[in-house]
């Protein structure tokens, strides 16, 4: 099991969650959409007009929709808020799927063309008169390379803007660190076990 990020429908990210080893891409989740005030008068007025023998909705919708997406990319270290480019990743895979199958495609073409040069070669040398063939002709199978894929993760960005990081830093550093709070109690410590100290050697 590993921990991987969920996001929300904008690509923000909500929390980690733990997936099997093997998990990969990038996958929705859904919940149930619940429709609003305006949505709810729409469907009713078209009740009104549609017969109503032949209307079979409810007025309420059960359509899932997704609620954000659990995806399988690393957070890079650094983003206070990260959002993650469902859209942009979205397209880069179609387009990548598309280079595939046209890398696919002339690789199979080269294939059949190798294949059928070398049947032409090996026919032409065992037609030869032994005496005269020399070595024969050797196959070398060719090798499927796949079209270079992106980094994905570069498809993470900062979430929060430019102000609302400055205000968050700011913040953090107006608060001590835990390691100046633990010299801050140990000094604290140290002036009172000498006021103790010096009580006892007074007594």
């Amino acid at each position: 099991m590993r921990a991987v990020p969920k996001v929300n429908a904008n690509g923000l990210y909500l929390e980690d969650e733990l997936v099997d080893d093997t998990f990969s891409g990038i996958v929705p989740f859904y919940s149930l959409s619940s429709p609003t005030l305006s949505d709810t008068n729409q469907q009713l007025d078209t009740h009104r007009l549609a017969d109503s023998s032949s209307s079979t909705t409810d007025g309420t919708s059960s359509e899932n929709i997704p609620a954000g997406y659990t995806v399988g990319i690393p957070v890079p270290p650094g983003l206070y808020h990260p959002r993650f480019d469902i859209q942009g990743w979205l397209t880069y895979e179609a387009e990548y799927n598309q280079k595939l199958i046209e890398a696919q495609k002339a690789f199979e073409q080269l294939n059949n063309e190798s294949q059928a040069l070398f049947q032409k070669l090996h026919d032409e040398w065992r037609n030869k008169p032994e005496n005269e063939r020399g070595d024969e002709p050797v196959y070398f199978a060719q090798t499927f390379t796949a079209p270079e894929r992106k980094d994905p993760a570069t498809f993470w960005s900062e979430g929060l803007s430019d102000e609302a990081i400055k205000e968050l830093t700011q913040k953090a550093g107006q608060q001590p660190s835990e390691t100046d709070q633990l010299k801050q109690r140990i000094a604290d410590l140290e002036v009172t076990l000498t006021q103790l100290m010096l009580g006892n050697t007074g007594k």
